[in-house]
């Protein structure tokens, strides 16, 4: 496990020595403000050098808000968000992000240059980190010899790592592992190269630094990066690289994959070719490097979180289970369950941005969608097993009108909803100051879904409280397990060890096993791992990234049931009609968002406010005139144009 510290003490030497304003973003200029050998003859300032690569980390690792006040998960239908601040999410889903640097700037939160230009300054770091210990023969700690051959390695995982950080936003790259010169013609390297090449050269990266580093760091070393954090972002690698975007393009209804480019006419990809070809190797190779990292587990190194008891929060609702609760604020969880961390990423200033209005003037900024809502389980003592909605729905075991009991309970660690219990408060989303409020006008503090967010949220938090060191799993265990799962799902292997991987992973969260019907049928087990992976790491930055990676917002299956969706009706009535109707999820597509709103009902609401009953009804979000505007260019960020300007054997992303 490795914790990334909030480290902003800023060393001068690294600046001055590697942070160049050159004439692209991989040249190197020499300034003239230090001497090389000054510095790389000497291990301490080597490790200021990698520990100013750490401090980098953190600042473009946003973790929770990736865009100024909101998660990455906004752009999806993991979550709604109000208009605050500058809008950065608004802007994006209302079609005003381009490649122009001022629109790049504007909708990133104030970074310049947006996450191409700011990745590529630390692999510049990392690249001349490792060029200067090679070329002047750096010496070792003189009291603690091992301690250079450690540094070498987190260099070469932070150049891993940066290029990792490319691959999930702008796809292909060019793969930097040299200094560069200015007196070199950039069109000879700044050429960007198939995602499967680049991928092959951040395993290699990580199978470098995961050589020189140890299962675990110790004594003063702790909270550095280690063995495990290597294979794991290994893992998440080649399972990018396995999925539909990069590996045999649109998956049909039957499981096929149908050679068709997600991005559709617009794709002018380079590696399009061999993106369109399904190669099963590419998943028996998740699988290995997968297993490869699972052996730090079997060895001890990692475990999933169980500290604390079975018993509830006596004012946070029915089923919010201590354990489920304390969980991302124990050490143990650090230690044990989480592979990459950031620490002391937000504060007392981000819960009162997240919690309602009436809950110490919050901000209800990052809402959960009832597309999220719908994919927490019905649990089913009877069978032993957790149904989802729909099928439980089938089995009397849901009511959409009383949709809030049985649920799984992360769902009541994860998500506030009418009737629900906050610091001691009951949610009213019905009238007051928390009224759902759905509706295209900007500047909205409150829910535009009927919800608002608990995950990650002190329970204990009031205005006047100081909440400090609130940290962030950037990786950990059960994103491994699960991507683990889908590989061993995709390439005919044991049914037994994918059931197992997901009770673990439900029952430390009191959820019931999986349905019987898992063991027999593939497709069936795919829907589980997915579902599985949307409800454990909701808000942890993995909805966004998924259906891209598996081309579902372009899926013609998903397209044409958004047509169907379309031709019920107006925004008023057709969100409850297709749930009525057809009794599946809605659609895929990104362009639209569901809620709940609570509508009187003396005879039958069993929701109870105060002294009136209530039933539920779902809703389409409002946020904007019309559809969201994402279509087939969203499967990339663009990259600033600027650069391309600079260089232009560079290609622009498809689309920008």
């Amino acid at each position: 496990m490795k914790i990334i510290y909030k480290t902003f003490t800023g060393i001068c030497l690294a600046v001055a020595l590697v942070t160049e304003v050159s004439c692209n973003f991989l040249e190197r200029e020499d300034d003239g403000k230090l001497q090389e050998d000054e510095v790389f003859t000497r291990f301490d300032k080597v490790n200021q050098l990698v520990t100013e690569l750490y401090a980098d980390m953190y600042i473009n690792s946003m973790g929770l808000n990736m865009l100024a006040s909101y998660n990455i998960g906004v752009l999806s239908d993991e979550l709604e968000f109000n208009y605050a601040d500058a809008g950065n999410a608004y802007k994006i889903l209302n079609g005003q992000l381009s490649a122009d640097p001022a629109a790049i700037s504007s909708v990133y939160g104030g970074y310049l240059f947006g996450w191409w230009w700011t990745y590529y300054q630390s692999i510049r770091k990392a690249n001349k980190i490792l060029w200067g210990v090679r070329k002047y023969n750096t010496p070792d700690h003189p009291s603690r010899p091992g301690l250079l051959e450690k540094r070498i390695g987190e260099a070469y995982f932070f150049r891993a790592y940066y290029h990792y950080m490319i691959l999930r936003f702008h796809g292909e790259m060019v793969y930097s592992d040299r200094v560069y010169d200015l007196s070199e013609n950039p069109a000879s390297y700044a050429v960007r190269e198939s995602v499967h090449a680049s991928v092959e050269k951040i395993c290699d990266d990580l199978d470098e630094a995961a050589r020189r580093l140890p299962v675990k760091q110790e004594g003063e070393e702790f909270n550095r990066i280690d063995r495990g954090a290597c294979l794991a972002v290994k893992t998440l690698a080649r399972w990018i690289v396995a999925q539909p975007l990069y590996n045999g393009g649109i998956v049909d209804s039957d499981g096929n994959h149908t050679g068709i480019s997600p991005l559709g006419d617009i794709d002018d990809r380079i590696g399009l070719r061999d993106y369109m070809t399904y190669d099963t190797k590419r998943w028996v190779r998740v699988v290995e490097a997968a297993k490869e990292f699972m052996e730090l587990v079997d060895q001890g190194r990692y475990s999933l979180f169980e500290e604390d008891g079975d018993e509830m929060l006596e004012n946070s609702g029915d089923m919010v289970y201590k354990r489920l609760e304390q969980m991302f604020r124990r050490n143990t969880f650090f230690q044990k369950e989480s592979i990459l961390t950031l620490t002391n990423s937000k504060d007392t200033r981000w819960i009162q941005d997240n919690v309602p209005r009436s809950y110490g003037n919050g901000q209800t900024r990052n809402q959960p969608t009832q597309e999220q809502v719908d994919m927490y389980e019905v649990i089913d003592k009877g069978s032993n097993c957790g149904w989802d909605i729909y099928t439980a729905k089938k089995k009397g075991l849901y009511d959409d009108a009383n949709p809030y009991v049985n649920r799984d309970p992360r769902f009541y660690r994860d998500v506030v909803y009418i009737g629900a219990i906050l610091q001691g408060k009951q949610y009213d989303t019905s009238s007051g100051t928390d009224v759902l409020t759905n509706t295209s006008e900007t500047d909205i503090r409150n829910t535009r879904t009927g919800y608002a967010l608990r995950k990650f949220v002190h329970n204990d938090w009031t205005e006047t409280t100081s909440i400090t060191g609130m940290s962030f799993p950037l990786i950990r265990l059960p994103e491994i397990m699960l991507v683990y799962a889908e590989a061993l799902n995709e390439t005919g292997g044991d049914v037994s060890m994918m059931r197992s991987m997901l009770d673990q992973i439900r029952e430390r969260s009191f959820m019931l096993p999986v349905q019987p019907e898992f063991d027999t049928d593939k497709k069936i087990r795919s829907e589980c791992i997915e579902r599985e992976r949307r409800v454990e790491l909701f808000f942890e930055n993995n909805r966004y990234f998924s259906v891209r990676y598996k081309g579902i917002m372009t899926n013609p299956d998903e397209l044409s049931k958004e047509e169907v969706y379309v031709s019920l009706g107006d925004q008023e009535t057709r969100a409850q009609q297709w749930f009525d109707k057809y009794n599946i999820p809605y659609p895929q597509t990104q362009h639209f968002v569901h809620g709940m709103r609570p509508v009187r009902d003396e005879e039958n609401g069993k929701i109870v406010i105060g002294n009136k009953r209530y039933r539920m009804e779902r809703i389409e979000s409002k946020q904007f005139d019309g559809p969201r505007k994402v279509g087939k260019r969203d499967y990339y960020f663009p990259i600033n144009s600027n650069e391309i300007a600079k260089t232009p054997s560079l290609k622009q992303n498809p689309g920008w």
